[in-house]
Formats: C-alpha cells, structure tokens, sequence
C-alpha cells in the first residue's frame, strides 16, 4: 500500500532538506562553481536522477534552506498584533537574533553562501526568487488587516527589502552574529530607512 499522501509530501520535504543542507555546505566549502549536481547528489545519498527530480539545477538546491527562515518570518509576521508598521522592527530582530550556540553556528554558517550571490547569476536567481514570493506573501498578510493594495505592496516591500539587505550586507562584512553589524542591527536599521514614514496607514490586527 502506498503511504498516504500527507506522510509521503513529509518525506519529500524532508529529502529536499536534506539535499538543501548537503548542497550549502559544498557551496561554501568549495564555493558554487567547485560543486557538481553529481556531486551534491552522491553526498546526500541519492541518485542523480532523484535529485533532478527536485531540483532543476544545482543552485536551486539551497531553496529549501531559503524557504525555511522565509516560513519562519512569514509566520512572525502573521502573528504580530497591533500596530503592523511599529511591530515590524521587533519582530525582524527576534527573527534574526539567535538564541543558541547552534542556532548562532547555522547563522554564521549562511555567511559563505550569501557571499557567493555576488559571484554567480544562478545562485542570486533563487534568493530573489525566494525574497519575492515572501513578499507577495507578506503583502497578503498585510492585506487580511484590511486597507489599500499600494500601502500594503509598500509595508511588505520594506520589509522584506530590509531583510534581505540586513543580511547581504553582514555576510559581505566580518562582522558576528551579534551586537552591532549583526543581520538583526543591518536589518532594524534598514527598515528604519525603507518604511514609509507614516506607515502608509496605521495597520492594526
């Protein structure tokens, strides 16, 4: 008997993860160009041809990575009550300050791959493509509040913008995961230049 469907999308998201986690370590140990579809597949365990099954190319491979931390922000975002506009600082550094020796490590961990989206098309192809499907996203929750599409669009731009810049600018620096430089610091204070300055509206859950 086949296992039900539920069980079965698990473990194909568990498989891409494990994919994703393999190909992000042979990326920053060996860099982008360094690292074979062959390769990643092998590592993880798999045949080519399952990997493939997964993913179109090779970079495609960290979206799962991506994708969670996205999920996870989505999530916050989805949460926050109150004013939107004014929670939105907060939850960004809750988001991106770590709690953990492990959860610091897997931070510091990304800093080799965000470095490698300035040296290859492909790879910076993907985290766009996972930063604008969040942003769609946010704009979505934003709107569940009710209000104007232009505002929204803008409030979910902004923050999504601040993220992603928080977070290239910190891996481009030596910075560490804490503290002043950190993605949470980046992240906070370039939301604090994007945000329109009234909020567009004021956005209460």
């Amino acid at each position: 008997m086949d296992a039900a469907p539920g069980l079965t999308s698990r473990r194909k998201a568990q498989t891409a993860r494990e994919i994703a986690q393999v190909a992000a370590r042979l990326f920053a140990a060996q860099g982008v160009a360094g690292v074979t579809a062959a390769e990643i597949a092998a590592t993880a365990g798999v045949s080519l041809r399952t990997f493939y099954r997964y993913f179109a190319t090779k970079e495609d491979a960290v979206a799962p990575i991506l994708e969670i931390g996205a999920a996870r922000w989505q999530s916050a975002f989805a949460e926050a009550s109150g004013d939107l506009t004014a929670a939105i600082p907060g939850i960004i550094a809750a988001q991106l300050t770590t709690s953990s020796e492990a959860e610091s490590e897997a931070l510091a961990g990304m800093r080799p791959l965000l470095r490698a989206l300035a040296e290859d098309r492909e790879l910076r192809a993907v985290w766009d493509r996972v930063n604008h499907e969040s942003e769609l996203r946010l704009t979505e929750l934003v709107l569940e509040r009710g209000g104007d599409r232009f505002d929204a669009r803008l409030l979910a731009a902004a923050a999504t913008e601040s993220i992603r810049i928080g977070l290239e600018e910190w891996a481009a620096g030596d910075a560490t995961v804490h503290g002043d430089g950190s993605p949470a610091s980046l992240a906070v204070r370039a939301f604090a230049a994007l945000a329109p300055s009234d909020g567009g509206r004021r956005l209460d859950a």
